[in-house]
């Protein structure tokens, strides 16, 4: 996100526009029939939530000041409102909104979930200079909690390996990605994943890019190999489809936001 400046605090004496990301856990609140930019209006919030618990502090982007606000009631909404998933806004808006509502729900969910320290049950208090709840009993810290995980493509001469997942509501395929176990490298988690997904043994392992990613609080951090060996073989579990595909020849693909489209644009621009 360009531009954006991550606030601990609320800013004082802000003269600009605010808006506040309202959430019930995955969910987030929209209006019902606006595509461009369906987030509700600071007033409209205002005038209808209890805001004396302060929303968290997510941060200024364009002069716009954000902040998040986790309500436990999804039932009773403002007028022509709706709950709509958060992985369901990169179809409807643009890319920066995505990631800002994204960013707030982990901020947000992390801000909710460790109200209490979970080493004595003492209530937590929010720090002033950085990003942490400590306990006001026993001392101890919690930071925003990052998942590491691995997203790869796996290319055989003029072909990508793209798999349809087992969680995708639609038929799209995409690279093989999964999260690091303890003690791994990240070339590992490569050579693991694939190999549990597919049965293909990879080479050549090398770094492409990362990008934060709000699902289970990740960091995706993607890499590109080659094939060594191995017949397709999916696990049935994670993986309900997989397959080779050239250029000419791609299925559905993920949205245009994502790392895992990078990585195959990638390949396709590679192959030209």
């Amino acid at each position: 996100m360009k531009n954006f400046i991550q606030l601990l605090i609320p800013p004082e004496n802000f003269t600009g526009q605010s808006i506040i990301l309202v959430y019930h856990d995955m969910e987030i609140l929209v209006e019902k029939d606006e595509d461009g930019n369906p987030i509700p209006e600071y007033k409209k919030i205002r005038d209808y939530y209890d805001l004396s618990d302060l929303p968290v502090p997510i941060g200024i982007m364009k002069g716009v000041y954000y902040s998040a606000l986790n309500v436990d009631d999804k039932m009773e909404i403002p007028e022509n409102t709706k709950f709509m998933n958060v992985r369901h806004l990169y179809r409807t808006t643009n890319e920066d909104l995505f990631y800002l509502a994204g960013l707030g729900r982990q901020i947000s969910d992390w801000n909710t979930t460790f109200r209490f320290c979970g080493k004595c049950g003492s209530r937590t208090a929010s720090h002033t200079d950085e990003r942490v709840k400590i306990c006001s009993n026993c001392g101890h810290s919690v930071y925003p909690k990052i998942s590491p995980a691995m997203i790869c493509s796996v290319t055989r001469g003029p072909e990508i390996l793209l798999a349809r997942g087992s969680k995708f509501t639609q038929p799209v395929y995409s690279v093989l990605a999964g999260f690091v176990e303890p003690g791994e490298t990240l070339e590992e988690t490569v050579e693991r994943e694939v190999m549990e997904e597919t049965g293909i043994s990879v080479k050549n392992i090398m770094y492409f890019g990362s990008q934060p990613w709000p699902f289970s609080s990740s960091m995706m951090i993607a890499f590109t190999a080659e094939y060594d060996y191995g017949e397709i073989k999916i696990d049935d579990k994670e993986i309900l489809d997989a397959g080779w595909f050239t250029p000419d020849n791609l299925p559905m693909l993920p949205t245009p936001y994502s790392i895992a489209r990078r990585l195959i644009m990638n390949f396709v621009e590679k192959s030209s």
